[in-house]
């Protein structure tokens, strides 16, 4: 699927052991592909950040349950308290005859679209959003490991204005890929992460000493 060397490799492991490390540092929340109940429960917190943005969740989505129909083959990412959800992130992979939601959304024309991943739905509870960012964190460790499971290193997400210098202040080498449009609920930036170029600025962020 590639042509990477032993140098690429070298690095890609060590992002793997970037996840890991950031995995444990969070315990005792705990973060993992959704079964079939965590996805409702994930659903249901997608919901709510919707009528936190001001849409009539009542009248929009049946139970509060914000889902579509790229959920159903979507890998599911949720963080756990106790076994309650507090966060949740979806990856939509690419697939034959059909393209990522965002790409279609934002017409965007990307190099290689079969090695890419959308990131998305992302959602933490508003009582786990104090300290920052270590509950995103936790998601994003956990999507890449989901993501390099399937062989991918490559993902699109559509971001607030306000986040993606917070992404790169975490590490996250980000390319902004177009002008902003309304898109799940506001007005959101499409970008690119490349993870090989991302592991060394999220090792100095973890690391700072190293």
């Amino acid at each position: 699927m590639s042509d990477r060397g032993p140098a690429d490799d070298e690095v890609l492991a060590a992002g793997d052991a970037l996840a890991e490390e950031v995995l444990a540092e969070l315990a005792p929340l705990v973060f993992d592909e959704a079964g079939e109940m965590e996805r409702e429960a994930a659903y249901r917190l997608r919901g709510r950040a919707l009528a936190e943005m001001g849409l009539d969740v009542a009248a929009a989505l049946p139970g509060g349950r914000e889902c579509d129909a790229f959920d159903a083959s979507a890998v599911h990412i949720v963080g756990r308290d106790a076994g309650a959800v507090i966060a949740t992130c979806r990856l939509v992979l690419p697939a034959p005859g059909r393209r990522l939601p965002m790409l279609a959304a934002y017409a965007l024309s990307l190099h290689a679209p079969a090695d890419l991943v959308e990131w998305g739905r992302l959602v933490v509870d508003p009582a786990y959003r104090g300290d920052g960012h270590s509950v995103f964190m936790g998601l994003a460790a956990r999507g890449w490991l989901s993501l390099r499971a399937r062989g991918f290193t490559r993902a699109i997400a559509a971001t607030p204005k306000r986040l993606v210098s917070f992404f790169d202040a975490l590490g996250f080498a980000v390319t902004v890929l177009g002008d902003p449009q309304v898109y799940w609920g506001e007005e959101r930036y499409p970008i690119l992460c490349e993870g090989r170029s991302a592991i060394p600025g999220l090792q100095r962020h973890v690391d700072p000493a190293e």
